[in-house]
């Protein structure tokens, strides 16, 4: 098996990324303000990235924000939705931490 770069480039900063977004969200380590900030910024720009590298692996990358419209019949939609909310929920998890000092 020899996958595509843009796979394995995926695979590992996606998966870095929503990892420590999961770990955040369990509160592990324990942060707030800056350090949050720090963390979050790392955690998206893993998982963003990830994400972007996917587009390489497409044959037509132009047409990925397509790949939304097919929610009810492709899993791949599903996954790229799944993905958004995580990113968004995660984004309003962390504006609490970093400016409320709170967790929601």
């Amino acid at each position: 098996m020899h996958p595509a770069p843009s796979v394995i480039f995926f695979t590992v900063f996606s998966g870095l990324g929503f990892g420590l977004l999961v770990w955040l969200g369990l509160g592990i380590p324990s942060v707030t303000g800056g350090s949050a900030f720090a963390f979050f910024a790392i955690a998206y720009l893993l998982a963003v990235g990830g994400l972007i590298f996917s587009t390489f692996h497409l044959g037509h990358p132009e047409r990925a924000l397509k790949a939304f419209t097919q929610w009810r019949s492709s899993w791949l939609s599903r996954e790229a939705w799944c993905a958004v909310v995580a990113l968004v929920l995660m984004g309003f998890y962390g504006l609490g931490l970093v400016f409320f000092d709170t967790r929601w």
